[in-house]
């Protein structure tokens, strides 16, 4: 069995590349010239040099393998069309691919994101073959990529994954939360939230068993820990793997607003990608992101294996070990 793995050099995708290896599956990673290939070379793992878009190299990394799953993309962009050339663009172009030179392969998974189908404003966690109702650039990009899947379903089997909030040991997007609450204090929202989160070994497992093992052809389906969390509970949580109990300070939804407002300007000027950005502040202002994983229980087997309070103390012990906190 060969798998085709895009974004294998991610955060997420080093953990789909170590549990395929775990289950004796061989893994051809696309990669770009410009990647950091390190890692997956001390692993042995087959590359493949290509571009997503624009498309360059497809129809030869597709070429001869059994499976495919798309873990490339982001929502880290300095422009709004960055978004759908990341997310969109992409997927159509891996799509057609396939297509042309590969129909025959056994599934296609695209790694998509809870911020395509939105959030549930009254707390109720809504179907996932409900109408999406994403709210930013980066929701609507990653809906778009997931149309276009399913828009292929008729040539071969297809199966989208949304995953919430992924963490874990070298996630970079919550070392910001990780070393605030180190220093006594963590900066929330004000609003009363709900998250679901989820760990990136639980999440790289669900997305492995979508790939290998049967299940209806064209499914949506939600990951998470099966235990939704507030914001508080979440900053307690990494309090205790840190050691400290933090000072909850609430953020009104209108200083968020005017701090992606000047965050947005800083980037412009010093030409970089804003850390957050007035899309990400219509996110954050949601009261409840949440999602059910029951389909995947149910029809894979698929359970999750790690809580919220045993990963946050394993990704503060791999950021202390690794220098990241002090």
């Amino acid at each position: 069995m060969k798998v085709l793995l895009t974004g294998a050099t991610g955060f997420l995708g080093a953990a789909i590349v170590k549990e395929l290896h775990e289950r004796a599956v061989t893994v051809r990673a696309l990669v770009r010239k410009s990647s950091n290939t390190q890692a997956l070379e001390a692993a042995n793992v087959e590359r493949v040099v290509a571009s997503l878009n624009p498309s360059h190299g497809l129809e030869e990394a597709v070429s001869n393998v059994d499976a495919v799953i798309h873990c490339a993309g982001g929502g880290w962009t300095r422009s709004t069309r960055g978004f759908y050339d990341n997310n969109t663009r992409t997927t159509e172009n891996l799509l057609a691919a396939i297509k042309a030179k590969n129909p025959d392969i056994s599934r296609f998974v695209l790694v998509s994101s809870l911020s395509a189908h939105g959030p549930c404003p009254d707390g109720t966690v809504r179907d996932p073959d409900s109408k999406p109702t994403p709210m930013t650039h980066y929701g609507r990009a990653k809906a778009l990529a997931e149309e276009a899947t399913l828009r292929h379903k008729e040539l071969f089997p297809v199966t989208i994954i949304r995953p919430p909030a992924i963490y874990g040991p070298a996630d970079v997007r919550l070392l910001p939360l990780f070393k605030s609450i180190a220093r006594g204090f963590a900066t929330l929202p004000s609003v009363g939230r709900s998250i679901s989160v989820i760990h990136v070994n639980d999440c790289a497992r669900a997305i492995c068993d979508l790939a290998l093992k049967e299940h209806p052809n064209g499914r949506r389906y939600f990951v998470e820990d099966g235990h939704r969390m507030s914001h508080t509970e979440m900053a307690l949580s990494i309090g205790r793997a840190v050691g400290r109990k933090p000072r909850i300070i609430p953020i009104p939804k209108w200083l968020l607003w005017i701090a992606a407002f000047f965050s947005e300007l800083t980037s412009r000027v010093l030409n970089r990608s804003a850390l957050l950005t007035r899309d990400k502040a219509k996110d954050l202002s949601q009261p409840h992101w949440i999602c059910d994983a029951t389909p995947l229980r149910s029809e894979l087997g698929w359970m999750p294996q790690v809580t919220f309070d045993q990963g946050a103390q394993q990704t503060a012990h791999w950021y202390r070990e690794h220098k990241w906190l002090k």
